[in-house]
């Protein structure tokens, strides 16, 4: 019988202030040795950079047709090496200039100039470098922040993506007055022109229904708090488009009570019969009706609806497993969203309909590059869940069809063979860049989960076309943007920046396959057609949607970060060199399925040989806790080993444009012997260490430079003579740190307030030795555990359907 997950309440201990060194010397900055000279050919780089700048300020105020009090400078410096918050001051110090944004891990800086005289010395110290004409000691003299420098620009055309309908813009964040007056010429322009708009609730964000292209380049030429102009369109979102011919959807629906509610962010929901009763009242953004013409919106709802089981195979009756509310944010294919809108649907949904996790399988048309920072919309949807407890699975999108087929068909060259199609950086494809493989945004949100791809149908047999087989990421499906092969600013990274376990996307599901019609995946379509296939993240989104109201609907208490712990924690994938054509490329394996595919079963109970058990709690900034977990008295004998598999996950609220400090938190665990935290928070890791390999989840050497992860998964695997050392004690460690450099309202409320996180522990007996023990249930009574209750009715308000 499948044991239900328990909570843990043993009692612990913490201690304020941890060990922040290594306890052994550090490897030596390669470049620590070089002469301090900043060489000729730089000099007159850096001074042709100046040149340039002059020129690209004075064409943009030629080009200025709005009378406007006063101008906003702004100006991209790209640096060697990781800008921190002594280099925030002396830049503002010495040369007038305040951050405004950060990129490329933070060694690309977005400047605003705060003081024209002090940036005069900027180029005065440019000048003299020039005039030298030889290579310069910048020991102790003023210029010496430029040898820093690899090269700048004027910051100048905000035209990301042109467009004349669903038009997006970024406003910067500045503390001068001007900005403030910029904002209310922009809101008068708009508004004198009768261009309508919307705004985020913190009016750095606006979404433009309709705009005349000229109107749109007088903006970016005159408003210089204006950072970015983009597209809101997404991705070509497809619906089903080839199947087999059906008369009927032939199968009936149990309804069981108290199913938690979904929300459908995408083209709405049509009420087919199957999800009679399961549909609530439409939460429509757009300017057209509530029915869903495309009907990705219906098959979405259906995967959600439904789960696996439905595609898997041909039944009389399913079993719904969660009540829907479309929240219609797209009409055709073709269509904008309206993204500050979206949120406050996504707002009124949970408020007012208690929907706690969202099915987005809409990405926009916004490739990420390598090594970019997080974007606008992706900070968005991470504010937006750390407000209110909720979760987003966000497809990664797909690799157009068409043009996969073109790379496969037409443009033949060895780089667009799989799995080289996905990574080539010195590719000498003339039609095909690997970067395109890249997520798109918003999948880089981190308080949410991106989902990706494998080729199955869920079909029993390997129907695959193009891509290897049924276990491989599909084909369409997209990686990581993150590479620390590259260099930035022509400087590699350094190891404390490098962190393997940061990754997106978080899981994978099946999605189908392309371009044969048995390759996909069978979905629900309108009365007529019933049933369809199609491919895509679209689909193994909701596929991982419908897992987790399965989770939520078995664990109603947990919160959101719980559930998605849940699922990270039962996830799994084989490893490279089981994987035909990765072998040897373990890191884009990676890149491509995360954490793996979770495992329903897995994530819902467990047998009586593991126990899963659930650590909901709170931490303090620089504070590391320890909690208690006992074994039971037969472990010393058995001789079997204990596999302990743990995952983390928290919320935060990011430090909007900070790459390096975006999530500005560290937690990170390990599995340890059971000692007060005080007796060992400043000790070496030998003091508290099971045995050797027995690491922390993630390192927080280098906190200022490294980009940290709020998901995190380890193995730890007991020996039986490991157990017999431990005597039947051990204990989960978690420690907190928050990072320094980043805004000082938002660092107060880091250092004063407590974190939360979810901690999923699952212990499992491997059998070698057979015994007549129940770990699962020896375990509960050596530990004050609590058996997670099952569901209760809910409230008939939120379960009220549309007919």
């Amino acid at each position: 019988m499948p044991n239900r997950h328990t909570f843990l309440n043993n009692t612990g201990n913490q201690n304020n202030g941890f060990k922040k060194k290594r306890g052994r010397s550090s490897n030596p900055d390669p470049d620590s040795d070089l002469e301090p000279i900043i060489n000729r050919a730089r000099i007159r780089n850096l001074h042709e950079n100046m040149l340039q700048f002059n020129v690209a300020l004075t064409t943009r105020n030629e080009r200025r047709t709005i009378e406007i009090p006063d101008y906003i400078n702004l100006l991209w410096i790209h640096f060697y090496v990781p800008f921190n918050d002594d280099l925030r001051k002396k830049f503002y110090g010495r040369y007038g200039l305040l951050v405004q944004a950060f990129d490329a891990f933070n060694r690309s800086v977005l400047f605003e100039v705060v003081d024209q005289r002090l940036f005069q010395q900027l180029q005065q110290h440019l000048n003299l470098l020039n005039d030298l004409g030889t290579d310069v000691n910048y020991t102790h003299q003023d210029y010496n922040l430029i040898a820093l420098i690899d090269h700048f620009e004027f910051f100048d055309s905000r035209l990301i993506v042109p467009s004349e309908q669903g038009v997006i813009l970024n406003i910067i964040n500045s503390s001068q007055d001007i900005a403030t007056t910029q904002q209310e010429f922009l809101n008068d322009y708009l508004n004198a022109a009768q261009i309508s708009f919307d705004i985020n609730a913190s009016s750095d964000l606006y979404f433009i229904h309709e705009i005349a292209e000229e109107q749109l380049i007088e903006i970016s030429n005159n408003f210089d708090i204006v950072q970015g102009i983009t597209s809101s369109r997404p991705l070509t979102v497809r619906p089903g488009i080839f199947g087999d011919l059906r008369v009927s959807y032939g199968f009936a629906v149990k309804i069981p009570q108290n199913l938690p509610i979904i929300g459908i962010i995408d083209t709405g929901v049509n009420t087919i019969d199957p999800f009679e009763n399961l549909v609530l009242p439409t939460i429509n953004i757009t300017a057209h009706p509530n029915r869903d013409q495309s009907g990705h919106g219906t098959l979405v709802a259906g995967l959600c609806i439904f789960g696996g089981e439905l595609p898997t195979g041909i039944q009389e009756e399913y079993e719904a497993k969660c009540r829907v509310l479309p929240i219609k944010v797209l009409h055709r294919n073709t269509d904008v969203i309206n993204f500050p809108v979206m949120l406050e649907a996504i707002r009124t949904a949970h408020q007012e309909h208690g929907v706690r996790i969202f099915n987005m399988s809409l990405t926009l048309a916004l490739v990420k590059n390598y090594n970019e920072t997080f974007s606008n919309f992706a900070y968005e949807l991470d504010k937006l869940s750390y407000d209110l407890d909720i979760l987003v699975l966000i497809s990664v999108g797909n690799f157009d069809s068409d043009s996969l087929n073109e790379l496969l068909t037409q443009d033949f060259h060895d780089d667009h063979n799989y799995p080289n199609f996905f990574y080539r950086i010195n590719s000498t494809s003339h039609v095909h860049s690997c970067k395109n493989t890249n997520i798109c945004v918003p999948s880089e949100s981190m308080n949410n989960l991106s989902i990706g791809a494998l080729a199955g149908n869920l079909n029993e047999d390997d129907q695959t076309d193009i891509s290897p087989s049924k276990y491989h990421p599909a084909y369409y499906s997209r990686k990581s943007h993150f590479d620390y092969n590259q260099k930035i600013n022509n400087k590699p990274f350094k190891k404390n920046q490098r962190n393997k376990y940061f990754n997106k996307p978080d899981l994978v599901y099946e999605g189908g396959d392309l371009h044969r019609t048995q390759s996909g995946i069978e979905v629900l379509a309108d009365p007529g057609q019933y049933f369809t296939r199609t491919a895509g993240t679209s689909l193994s989104t909701p596929l991982v949607s419908s897992i987790a109201m399965d989770l939520i609907y078995a664990y109603p208490s947990l919160n959101m970060q719980s559930i998605k712990a849940l699922l990270i924690n039962s996830a799994g994938y084989l490893q490279s060199s089981k994987v035909p054509g990765f072998e040897g490329k373990d890191p884009l394996l990676k890149k491509l399925v995360g954490f793996g595919k979770p495992n329903k079963t897995l994530g819902l109970a467990t047998d009586d040989h593991s126990i899963t058990m659930i650590l909901e709690k709170a931490i303090k900034n620089d504070q590391i806790m320890a909690i208690p977990i006992y074994l039971p008295e037969y472990l010393q004998n058995a001789g079997n080993k204990l596999i302990f598999t743990i995952s983390l996950t928290f919320k935060f609220l990011p430090d909007r444009g900070n790459h390096l400090a975006y999530m500005p938190l560290h937690m990170s665990f390990n599995l340890v012997k059971n000692k007060l935290t005080k007796d060992f928070a400043n000790k070496d890791a030998k003091d508290y260490q099971i045995k050797n390999g027995f690491s922390w989840s993630e390192d927080h050497f280098g906190l200022e430079n490294a980009l940290f992860s709020n998901a995190q998964k380890k193995e730890y695997r007991l020996q039986p003579k490991d157990i017999e050392n431990l005597e039947g004690e051990l204990a989960i460690a978690v420690r907190c740190i928050c990072k320094p450099n980043i805004d000082p309202q938002l660092l107060q409320q880091y250092r004063s307030k407590e974190h939360s996180f979810s901690l999923v522990i699952t212990i499992t007996e491997e059998i070698k030795n057979e015994t007549n023990h129940n770990l699962y249930s020896e375990v509960l009574d050596v530990n004050n555990l609590t058996v997670i209750p099952e569901s209760e009715v809910g409230s008939d308000a939120d379960l009220e359907a549309e007919n």
